[in-house]
């Protein structure tokens, strides 16, 4: 089975033509956006596996080259194995994907499943997803919801995916660049991105005052509370997150006014549903889900995710480490902060917690 198999992009009993290609004529694609990284490793094991062993998957171009889908840093390893004189194989085995749409998809599919994205890659990923996505879905050659393709692509939950367009579609420039930097995660980008631009580039200023690189989540919200600074609700941009989160999009042709069967209740005798019965099943709900409880919602799943975004962290400076890019003292040094901070949003996460019991009546 083949990569593109693997990933459910055609039937497994479809056979696609594997070709060896030379390397001149394979083209860096202009939307794959991910980094390329240092090849050190990967040169030398294609040294020491006789050449590259996995397909390339290309798409064929008019002039004669192909374009790369799936195997950029071996291209680029190959190339770079070359100019520096070694003995190995300018030709590639490469499948060719002819079919531009589904090619598309994997370039954004395959890197999603194969590869652990930074976070401004996973910020891009899901921009250039959304734009695939709403394309092809315009042009009839994707049939399901938008949400249900954007999830099944990039492998994420709807309120993940909201959350990434709308860091693209809101956070300044400046901002952006911090995130390229590795100096800002998506749970603090996404606090950010909620407030005006003026407020921040006040955040910014204020750490660049202090020379503080890295913002952190607790900074943001530190920040917020200092100045009084609040969600910025409208600001169009915002409703991008929309198009992810909430009630389940319903299917083209589908009736958008369910709860027209009046006739239902009644002919169910009264006594099975009183009315009164009825109502008070509503109230628990009226009672808690009010602006206050989606707001402890919202912080509920900010703070989840900088948990998580902090285990990711943690797995980036082992990498570090562990590739020797930095002093065992750095990485017991970044590793026992990035442990106070997880344990700091767990505690904040057990208090949001406990509010939320509370409203609910669940003390």
């Amino acid at each position: 089975m083949n990569l593109a198999e693997s990933l459910g992009f055609v039937p497994q009993r479809t056979t696609r033509a594997v070709r060896a290609i030379n390397v001149e004529k394979l083209i860096p694609n202009p939307n794959n956006f991910y980094h390329i990284g240092d090849l050190s490793d990967l040169k030398a094991s294609i040294m020491e596996d006789g050449g590259v062993r996995q397909n390339l998957i290309v798409e064929p171009r008019k002039d004669g080259t192909y374009l790369i889908i799936s195997g950029h840093r071996r291209c680029q390893a190959v190339k770079e194995l070359l100019a520096d004189g070694a003995d190995v194989e300018a030709d590639l085995p490469c499948e060719i994907e002819p079919d531009h749409a589904k090619a598309e998809r994997l370039l954004i599919r395959a890197n999603s499943s194969a590869r652990i994205l930074t976070p401004w890659e996973e910020v891009l990923q899901a921009q250039r997803a959304d734009e695939v996505i709403t394309r092809q879905r315009s042009e009839g050659l994707i049939n399901e919801t938008k949400r249900q393709a954007m999830q099944k692509l990039l492998h994420k939950s709807s309120g993940s995916i909201g959350r990434l367009c709308a860091i693209y579609n809101n956070l300044i420039v400046d901002l952006q660049q911090k995130m390229k930097d590795g100096k800002l995660g998506v749970s603090a980008a996404y606090e950010i991105c909620q407030m005006r631009p003026e407020d921040q580039q006040g955040l910014l200023t204020t750490h660049n005052t202090f020379g503080i690189e890295e913002i952190t989540l607790a900074d943001v919200r530190h920040y917020k509370d200092m100045n009084g600074v609040g969600v910025c609700r409208d600001d169009p941009r915002q409703t991008t997150i929309m198009d992810f989160i909430g009630d389940e999009p319903k299917e083209a042709g589908a009736p958008t006014e369910e709860p027209e069967t009046p006739t239902a209740p009644a002919a169910v005798p009264p006594e099975e549903t009183p009315p009164v019965e009825a109502d008070k099943e509503k109230e628990p709900e009226d009672d808690y889900m009010d602006d206050e409880y989606r707001q402890l919602m919202k912080a509920h799943r900010t703070v989840a995710d900088s948990a998580y975004a902090r285990l990711h962290k943690l797995w980036t400076i082992y990498n570090k480490y562990n590739d020797g890019n930095i002093t065992e003292d750095k990485y017991i040094d970044d590793t026992q902060y990035e442990c106070h901070e997880m344990y700091r949003e767990l505690d904040h996460l057990r208090i949001i917690d406990e509010q939320m019991k509370k409203k609910r009546g669940k003390e």
